[in-house]
């Protein structure tokens, strides 16, 4: 008869598999969010508090669309953060953070998220594509983006392409992400300044001030490079 392995022999090995387990074991999975502005950022009140503000849609390139954070090894390899994810979908925290931010800039204290309910409407709603949102080799975050702003019956009033680009300080996910935040915080405040332009009315002196006026251009700085003027034609 053959005989089974001693009761001591059996404990041995028992004792080693689980060593050799504990080596394999994978490294904790880090969740991450895009911040938004601080609430000392907010903005003393310019447009009405009673204004309601519709958030999206918010779209986003397909590479974009998962759990992991995505990072350029190239300008044509993409890296996919295995153990370094978002704590949502990347859509959904893009979403809420522009939604935070403009509540902030505005300031309003009514911001709807897409999709709203059909018994509130939005008096104005931003719609956001997103082509790029990435960091590259060097550390250097990406957000190429094309903007809308919409009126209440959906006719658009502004239509813009966006590029804003911020360095990491560090190599790291964490680095990365606040980096991130601060293109998405960038993009919230020209949207916020061409919303304002729509909402608050021209003063009356502009309004009345007659066509053939002018206009007077402000004195730089002599190492200040000019900005590129607009063709006008001539009298």
């Amino acid at each position: 008869m053959r005989r089974g392995l001693p009761a001591g022999a059996l404990a041995l090995l028992s004792v080693c598999l689980l060593g050799l387990s504990g080596c394999t074991s994978s490294p904790p999975t880090r969740f991450y969010v895009v911040p938004s502005l601080a609430g000392a950022e907010t903005a003393p009140p310019a447009a009405p508090r009673d204004l309601t503000l519709g958030v999206g849609p918010v779209t986003l390139a397909p590479y974009l669309d998962r759990l992991q954070i995505v990072t350029r090894a190239s300008r044509a390899r993409l890296v996919l953060g295995e153990f370094d994810q978002w704590a949502a979908s990347l859509q959904d925290l893009v979403t809420r953070t522009l939604a935070e931010n403009l509540s902030r800039l505005i300031p309003t204290d009514r911001v709807l998220l897409h999709p709203w309910s059909r018994t509130t409407e939005p008096d104005y709603q931003v719609t956001v594509d997103v082509t790029q949102f990435d960091a590259g080799p060097s550390g250097e975050v990406v957000l190429a983006a094309r903007w809308s702003i919409l009126s209440a019956n959906e006719k658009e009033l502004v239509m813009r392409p966006a590029r804003f680009t911020a360095v990491a300080g560090r190599q790291d996910y964490e680095a990365t992400v606040l980096a991130m935040g601060q293109t998405l915080e960038a993009l919230s405040q020209d949207m916020a300044a061409a919303l304002l332009t729509i909402v608050q009315p021209a003063p009356r002196s502009e309004q009345s001030a007659p066509e053939s006026q002018p206009a007077v251009a402000r004195n730089r700085p002599s190492n200040q490079r000019p900005r590129k003027a607009a063709n006008s034609s001539s009298r």
